[in-house]
């Protein structure tokens, strides 16, 4: 396949390292956004704690819709040769 990547170790894989690490922490972060809708349960006696969890909750899953945007932009980029385009519109631009 044209598109797989080497790793450090030499090997050929379909993903380069950043595509896979972004997929590996939206994959972890979904986890564990479902792992807070269980502590909210468990914390629903004590209001503050609650609040905290609701809180990273929150900040987790925030993190998973940029990661999202980003990664389909990247998996966009590449499918249209968007870097190698980019650093030659930006060559073409010198003068």
């Amino acid at each position: 396949m044209a598109n797989r990547k080497s790793s450090a170790q030499g090997g050929n894989f379909p993903l380069d390292n950043l595509t896979y690490d972004m997929i590996t922490i939206i994959y972890e972060k979904s986890k564990g956004l479902e792992a807070y809708d269980r502590y909210l349960k468990d914390a629903q006696g004590n209001p503050e704690i609650r609040e905290l969890f609701e809180q990273f909750r929150e900040q987790d899953e925030e993190c998973v819709q940029q990661l999202q945007q980003q990664l389909a932009s990247m998996l966009s980029e590449g499918a249209t040769g968007g870097e190698t385009s980019r650093k030659a519109s930006a060559g073409n631009r010198r003068s």
